[in-house]
């Protein structure tokens, strides 16, 4: 079952790489639409790199995995988070992460995104429930997801067949291992923030609470 859609998907990359221009903004396009639709991002970055090589690919891959992270954190802010802050006050442990997101949420997305601990499209509409702002989304998605992007496009590149890349044989870097790590890392670093800063936003809200409950 599996080698059928092996051999589609190479027939494809093909096309797309016989079209030249055209084939890069169809590419895109796909990319785009199956991000969105939660096809993990990781090999599609690795064919662009084995398409346009690794600085090419790379321009390509990022703007349109911003925009593609930015449609999903729109889209989610606009339908769920109505429905998020419809629920917080019934949690208040729910509603301190909320506010741990809205102080810091820069940093707790960038980390996030180095660490790629989440899916890039659900990471996206997780953020976009939250109370991060755009901006800081952007900017943060975008810093955090060049790395791996690059490392990405660079695996595609190194090799020869694209029936090995879509196997997963691609060769070992020192890259590899260091962004593994760094990952690891980051991972440990934005769990760390999200607990502290929600402790710190819980205990402020007590004496709130206390206070607005003596006034009746």
């Amino acid at each position: 079952m599996i080698e059928p859609i092996l051999q589609q998907v190479i027939v494809g990359v093909d096309a797309l790489r016989a079209l030249g221009v055209l084939g890069a903004l169809l590419f895109a396009a796909i990319y785009l639409l199956a991000t969105l639709a939660c096809v993990p991002a990781t090999p599609l970055t690795a064919i662009a790199g084995f398409l346009y090589g690794p600085l090419l690919g790379t321009l390509l891959v990022s703007p349109v995995s911003l925009l593609s992270a930015l449609l999903a954190f729109g889209i989610t802010r606009y339908l769920a988070r109505p429905w998020v802050l419809r629920r917080l006050g019934r949690h208040p442990h729910f509603a301190a992460v909320d506010q741990a997101m809205g102080q810091k949420g820069f940093r707790i997305a960038l980390l996030l995104r180095l660490a790629s601990i989440v899916p890039f499209a659900p990471l996206s509409c997780a953020l976009g429930a939250s109370r991060i702002g755009a901006r800081d989304f952007l900017l943060a998605s975008w810093l955090g997801l060049l790395p791996g992007t690059f490392l990405s496009v660079y695996l595609g590149s190194s090799v020869s067949d694209i029936a090995q890349l879509l196997r997963g044989q691609t060769p070992p870097t020192p890259y590899t291992l260091w962004l593994t790590w760094g990952g690891l890392v980051a991972a440990l670093l934005a769990l760390w923030s999200i607990a502290r800063f929600a402790r710190r936003a819980i205990h402020q809200s007590i004496p709130r609470q206390r206070n607005h409950e003596q006034t009746f």
